[in-house]
């Protein structure tokens, strides 16, 4: 190793050691800890520099920044970016519009002016948002609004205001607020409110919010079930002056319902910048708080808010619309004619602006019985001269002659009616339109209809009479017609079904009945098709016929084809239940004894059913002549017994019978084996049985037997006159074996 190497080698610890051993800058400035390198460890909040003597200021989400990823940004910032850090003191001084530490909140303008609070919108969602959103169905929230959680969830301020104030700022008042007067016969909002459950008892307390104001409801006691109740208790709310309360249906165990219609609203509207309204609240502005509300066994199926009146209903504006508000004192500044503090009062008496009316005329008192108004003339009643003339644009559109002929445009009767003593009512073009009080006529002439309805138009498209109601059921009739109410020969009851009570029915054209049946209590039913009718049915009948004879004599029902080239179906019973679904189900069934008011019970006596079958329940089966042909399924004779007296029997799907069978004709068993519990009767003719025969009592054939596939067993015995016993594929006999004409 040279000299030069070696010294520095030597050198090297000395010139390093003031390096490691270096103190940190300004000793951290007291506001953290020297480690190694000489590096300040520096403590919370003194980060801003190197040796720990800048502040650093509270973070929050950024106002604007750049997007990290799709849709996302809004970075944690320091100020959040709306404000500056005063690094002596690690506090941040906030742009204008700018509040809070970290100046992560935008300052309510003007500080909501002294006449409200400023919430964050999480809050203003949480304390003032509607409890759900789905209002019909529901089973109801629990008094708290939806969470908003977005960046700006604590950020954005909002106003809300105290009642009567409104604005971004709080700093407009509301003026009086009413129904205008001059629009007349219009209706009131009206709404119903129904809890529904499936307990034994409700419990409790409902809270149904509106608006920004909670009406409260006792479901324990039982003068909470009254409509007296329920109008006081909405009568409590500060922006409800009068209600009308009517109980729609209530079951103390499960069930509150109510019609709440909502007559008036307070003159000075409780009401703010949240929560307003123009005399038809939204159904959304109701919804249930049945977070208090107990069942007993069961729990709660809906409860939920739905419109009865909502269309055409009175105002609720400022001033009435007969003034102009002035916002900043909450003062009406009504038009000309008008007065009040809503300026809903008339102050005229003569008037030529606005269209207000020129003349107004008012009897005082409840006890007044003189004429309010009266018009005279002089002259005697004449055509040639008017009491009254009332002209829109120049145009009269009602007067009043010398004779008392009135001229309308319209008439529109809305209550009591109207009652034509002499003279009868024309009209010409525009139709009548009676809206209560309905339309009587009465005719006291016999050789003139009393109500005649002409469609003379060719292109006529609809109904020449049409009768409509805004609901259907059985407590009311759209048409009844006879002697008197309590005599009636035929109606249409509001479900839609028919009832002709004397004279019966005759129809010509054939008849389709969809729904609700035809009731005939007397005269019967006659149907008539005639030539070649387009579905070939008489009769369509879709949800059932029910045809009752309660005569000792007669026919219940007669089916008859007398067009002498018929070739359709007299009778065709149709059913789209699948085959073998059901054994109970009939296609066809008889009974008699139907109502069992005899000694005995009701019996069925056949049925056709869908397994498929047919069942000879009781009596038997007697053919006479034809004999019967059973292709596929079998017979099966419960009771009764079988006799068939000429034209023999062939089975060719199996025969079984529980009883003794007698069979005058012959019988023929081709396919499947026979089965005789109670014995076989046989007479005259030949007994062929090519798939085996099981007898398990007596059988006797005195036309002969011949057994040619299967066994034959006989349990019960055989006794075989006259003809010849053949039997080619063995016998097994149980009991004694006779056979007069051979074997």
């Amino acid at each position: 190793m040279s000299p030069p190497l070696l010294l520095l080698l030597l050198l090297c610890p000395l010139l390093l050691a003031p390096l490691a051993s270096a103190a940190c800058a300004n000793g951290c400035s007291g506001h953290g800890t020297c480690g190694a390198g000489g590096v300040c460890s520096c403590f919370a909040g003194f980060t801003g520099a190197p040796d720990c003597s800048l502040r650093v200021c509270p973070t929050g989400p950024a106002w604007a920044d750049k997007a990290y990823a799709t849709d996302s940004a809004h970075s944690l910032s320091e100020c959040s970016g709306a404000g500056v850090c005063d690094r002596s003191t690690g506090i941040c001084e906030c742009f204008e519009g700018y509040t809070g530490v970290a100046c992560r909140r935008s300052a309510c303008p003007n500080d909501c002016s002294g006449a409200g609070v400023c919430m964050t919108i999480q809050d203003a969602g949480l304390y003032l948002g509607s409890d759900y959103t789905t209002v019909a169905g529901s089973t109801g929230g629990d008094g708290m609004g939806p969470r908003y959680s977005n960046w700006d969830k604590d950020s954005i301020g909002v106003c809300s205001c105290d009642f009567g104030y409104f604005g971004p700022d709080c700093s407009r008042k509301m003026c009086p607020k009413a129904d205008d007067p001059v629009t007349i016969n219009q209706n009131s909002r009206r709404i119903s409110l129904t809890l529904v459950s499936t307990g034994s008892a409700l419990g409790g307390t409902l809270k149904v919010r509106y608006l920004g104001h909670t009406a409260e409801f006792d479901l324990g006691s039982v003068a909470g079930q009254s409509a007296a109740y329920c109008k006081q208790q909405w009568e409590k709310l500060d922006n409800v002056e009068t209600v009308t309360c009517a109980v729609a249906n209530q079951a103390a165990a499960t069930l509150r319902s109510y019609n709440v219609t909502f007559d008036k609203f307070p003159e000075y509207p409780a009401e703010n910048n949240f929560f307003r309204h123009t005399g038809n609240p939204a159904l959304t502005a109701f919804t249930c708080d049945t977070s208090g509300v107990t069942v007993t066994g069961g729990a709660l199926t809906a409860c939920h808010v739905k419109d009865l009146v909502s269309t055409d209903v009175k105002e609720y504006e400022f001033c009435g619309r007969r003034g102009t508000c002035d916002f900043t004192s909450g003062l009406c500044y009504c038009f000309v004619g008008y007065t009040g503090a809503d300026c809903t009062s008339p102050a005229y008496s003569t008037s030529s602006t606005n269209a207000e009316p020129a003349l107004a005329a008012t009897a005082v008192g409840n006890d007044y019985i003189g004429t309010a108004l009266e018009i005279q003339a002089q002259k005697p009643a004449s055509s040639d001269f008017k009491f009254l003339s009332c002209k829109a644009d120049g145009t009269e559109v009602f007067s009043i002659n010398g004779q008392g002929r009135i001229t309308l445009g319209e008439l529109m009767i809305t209550t009591t009616g109207a009652t034509i003593s002499a003279g009868g009512l024309t009209i010409t073009s525009g139709g009548q339109t009676i809206t209560t009080g309905g339309l009587y006529v009465t005719n006291t002439l016999g050789g003139v209809n009393t109500l005649q309805v002409t469609a003379s138009d060719a292109a006529m498209t609809k109904a020449v009479i049409a009768g409509y109601s805004a609901t259907s059921g059985t407590s009311f009739n759209f048409i009844e017609a006879g002697a008197s109410s309590a005599s009636l020969v035929f109606k249409v009851r509001g479900d839609g079904k028919t009832t002709i009570a004397g004279g019966g029915l005759d129809v010509t054209g054939g008849a389709e009945i969809l729904t609700g049946g035809l009731k005939v209590t007397d005269g019967g039913a006659t149907i008539t098709t005639t030539g070649h009718h387009h579905d070939g049915h008489a009769l369509h009948v879709l949800q059932g016929a029910h045809i009752k004879n309660s005569r000792t004599n007669g026919t219940v029902m007669t089916l008859s084809a007398n067009e002498d080239s018929h070739n359709g179906t007299a009778l065709l019973i149709n059913s789209d239940r699948a085959i073998g679904t059901n054994a109970y189900y009939s296609l066809l069934k008889t009974v008699i004894n139907a109502d069992a008011d005899n000694a005995a019970a009701a019996q069925t006596i056949f049925r056709v059913t869908s397994l498929p079958s047919t069942e000879i329940v009781t009596g038997g089966l007697n053919v006479k002549a034809g004999g019967a042909t059973i292709k596929a399924g079998g017979i099966l004779v419960a009771a009764g017994g079988l006799t068939i007296a000429a034209g023999g029997l062939n089975v060719a799907g199996g025969f079984t019978s529980s009883s003794l069978t007698t069979f005058t004709g012959g019988f023929e068993s081709t396919t499947a084996a026979a089965t005789f519990t109670g014995g076989i009767h046989a007479k005259t003719t030949d007994v062929t049985i090519a798939s085996g025969l099981d007898a398990q009592g007596l059988a006797t054939f005195t036309g002969g037997l011949e057994s040619t596939t299967a066994a034959a067993t006989f349990t019960g015995g055989i006794h075989a006159k006259t003809t010849d016993v053949t039997l080619e594929s063995g016998l097994d006999s149980q009991g004694l074996a006779t056979f007069t004409g051979g074997v």
